[in-house]
């Protein structure tokens, strides 16, 4: 059987222009540097003084004056004392003269060189250089990493483990980030029960909460799982009014599509909400609502498990990297195709499929609610409207998902 006419349906491109036009203002956070991990910086960082902040030792050895080793191959010099990291000289050091230097001390004034240990002999007070030096050898200079009043991390940055550090080399105990964007998930239906309960005859466990709060946590929001609302106009406008004031983002899953039941675009246009997507030309996902209303946005998602989860992925996970204070970074792959695939339709099309280490094996479609293939997959093979059928070996385009 073949699809009915999906002309009038929004593709998969026009929907991310509509969705990246959107205005968004990130919520800025004062946060101490510790809560700060995957958080994007709302204002750059810079060094509060040189670093080093001296002319640092790079090795464990001895503090020298090149001239004393100039045209030698050895020279024995005296021993005047030792400076480890933590530490400064409490003098110049003069000619004939080596100090012992630690990793990380500060250089004496009047030396220019060190010697690695290796590279010498320790006699009481003396010590003989077997191989000589050049002058700013195994030394660090002091601002050579960077000067003071230079930026170190860069408004829009992302910390990590690394740009902690940085971050705590220069003193940044707090720092002003973009917030984690607050989002709501909200399930429709009269047949979802609790997961811990029995369903019956003509019930299903509420699987897409749980699902899309997990999916929407590894995409950087801060969650809250708002329940089921049962299908009644009275019930779903209470429930969407409620939400919306509470939250940046409001996801609702299930009545996006025409039937008696399928309140929720009526009523969020009721509630002043403009509507900018109300259908997608995308498999799985068709019955796909995105809405704005003053700085707060709510998505409509397909009550199956695999379409929530594919226009999340695709669609929806955009703005909330904007909201995030990032930019948009879908995880794009190419691979080699394992096994053929049949011709596709008129949607673009988000097939599960495993990748391996020789490529993308497509898993077998069972449907928009098959959650348990979608469990095996690791990636969502993209099949481009109207495609023709693909041998084995093509290269295809494939979106990694979050892990």
């Amino acid at each position: 059987m073949s699809e009915p006419d999906v002309s009038d349906l929004l593709t998969v491109a026009q929907a991310i222009e509509v969705i990246d036009a959107a205005d968004v203002a990130p919520r800025v956070a004062d946060v101490a540097l510790a809560d700060a991990d995957g958080l994007v910086l709302a204002e750059d960082i810079v060094a509060d003084r040189d670093y080093p902040p001296f002319d640092k030792s790079l090795m464990d050895g001895y503090a020298v004056r090149c001239a004393d080793l100039a045209e030698k191959s050895q020279a024995t010099l005296k021993v005047v004392g030792e400076v480890a990291a933590g530490q400064s000289a409490d003098r110049a050091l003069a000619p004939g003269e080596a100090l012992a230097i630690m990793t990380g001390a500060p250089m004496p004034e009047g030396a220019d060189g060190v010697v690695p240990v290796e590279d010498t002999e320790r006699s009481a007070d003396s010590v003989h250089i077997h191989r000589a030096t050049s002058p700013g050898r195994f030394i660090a200079k002091r601002g050579s990493d960077v000067r003071h009043g230079e930026v170190v991390l860069r408004r829009g940055m992302r910390l990590g483990p690394a740009q902690l550090a940085a971050a705590a080399s220069v003193g940044a105990a707090r720092v002003r980030v973009c917030a984690k964007p607050r989002v709501g998930v909200l399930a429709t239906g009269d047949e979802l029960v609790p997961i811990d309960q029995t369903p019956g005859p003509a019930q299903i466990r509420n699987s897409n909460s749980v699902m899309l709060a997990a999916l929407l946590r590894r995409l950087g929001c801060d969650v809250s799982e708002l329940g089921v609302v049962r299908d009644t106009p009275e019930a779903v406008r209470n429930a969407l009014q409620r939400a919306m004031s509470q939250c940046d983002v409001l996801f609702v899953t299930g009545g996006m599509s025409m039937g008696a039941y399928d309140y929720v675009p009526r009523t969020l246009v009721e509630l002043g909400v403009d509507l900018r997507i109300t259908k997608l030309r995308i498999k799985p996902g068709k019955p796909f609502v995105f809405g704005v209303k003053d700085t707060r946005f709510v998505f409509g998602l397909p009550g199956n498990p695999v379409s929530g989860f594919v226009c999340t992925v695709r669609l929806a996970a955009r703005l909330l990297a904007r909201l995030s204070g990032a930019e948009p970074e879908p995880r794009w792959i190419s691979a080699k195709l394992l096994s053929p695939l049949k011709p596709n339709g008129p949607r673009e099309f988000y097939q599960p499929a495993k990748l391996t280490t020789e490529g993308a094996l497509p898993l077998e479609w069972k449907g928009s609610a098959d959650v348990y293939t979608l469990a095996a997959a690791d990636a969502l093979l993209v099949r481009a409207e109207n495609e023709p059928a693909l041998e084995a070996g093509s290269t295809v385009r494939v979106l990694e998902l979050p892990s």
